[in-house]
């Protein structure tokens, strides 16, 4: 079975791609999340958008326009339509023919690399008529283990578990509320994704002892030098973070950096 959400109690640490390993392949494709999988990643992070004729296809934005060679939004397309597009020729030729896949195939994917879904919504037009889909199709494919719901919306979390209390939901935040534990029980929360630079380890451990995940969101390698060049090296905070236990998962676009501080963490001596 995959990692479990809550994988520090075990003394594990969930490695998540990123839309897979989209530092190097393109995005929200099967292979982007193969190739994080090869590397050493043991989630998979994607974004569902619905379809004119009410399908799920994994994608990130609105419009179909930045990754694919298909033109407006994609809930003005049919499913079918936008799995004959190139998904991965604007990224690198290379990867010419490569197409977006629908929620379903990835889902298969997943159970059969017992790999961990994290499932973003993207949907802002239809949100509800998407966890509907999505839910039924998850519960079809007897998934909900493999898979946590995530969202900036955290009502529609809430939703999701109303409809399903099995499911686990995890809340992606770019601020820090006032009561970070009581704002997370009100919806019923079981994880939550931080921001580097909203980070602040009092946070991640007031989290865990209310017997809620954390997934720490990092920047590409490069953007953290600035720090570094500055003098002000995070990764020593991050390494010690993760080997006491307060961290759940790692994700970012880079999946072999993520398995090196892994590494680093492991490493520490008590």
């Amino acid at each position: 079975m995959p990692l479990p959400l809550h994988a520090a109690r075990h003394g594990l640490l969930r490695i998540a791609a990123h839309r897979g390993f989209s530092r190097h392949f393109p995005e929200n494709t099967i292979l982007a999340f193969q190739k994080g999988v090869d590397a050493g990643a043991n989630e998979s992070e994607i974004d569902l958008m619905l379809t004119r004729d009410d399908k799920i296809v994994v994608m990130h934005d609105k419009t179909l326009d930045r990754t694919t060679s298909g033109r407006g939004f994609v809930a003005d397309h049919d499913l079918d339509h936008i799995l004959t597009l190139d998904a991965g020729a604007k990224f690198d030729a290379r990867f010419a023919g490569t197409r977006a896949p629908a929620f379903a195939e990835v889902v298969s994917w997943a159970k059969r690399t017992d790999t961990r879904l994290a499932i973003e919504m993207k949907e802002q037009e239809r949100p509800d008529r998407l966890a509907d889909i999505m839910i039924g199709t998850l519960r079809d494919m007897d998934a909900f283990e493999h898979v946590a719901i995530s969202s900036f919306d955290h009502l529609d979390l809430r939703r999701v578990k109303e409809i399903e209390p099995h499911l686990q939901t995890e809340a992606i935040l770019h601020h820090r509320p006032v009561d970070i534990v009581a704002s997370m029980r009100s919806g019923g929360i079981d994880g939550v994704s931080l921001e580097l630079n909203r980070f602040h380890r009092a946070d991640a451990e007031a989290l865990q002892e209310a017997g809620i995940a954390v997934r720490l969101s990092l920047p590409l390698p490069e953007k953290l030098a600035i720090f570094w060049q500055g003098g002000r090296d995070l990764l020593p905070m991050i390494r010690h973070c993760v080997k006491d236990g307060i961290i759940d998962a790692l994700i970012g676009d880079d999946v072999d950096f993520l398995c090196m501080l892994a590494r680093s963490a492991a490493g520490i001596e008590e």
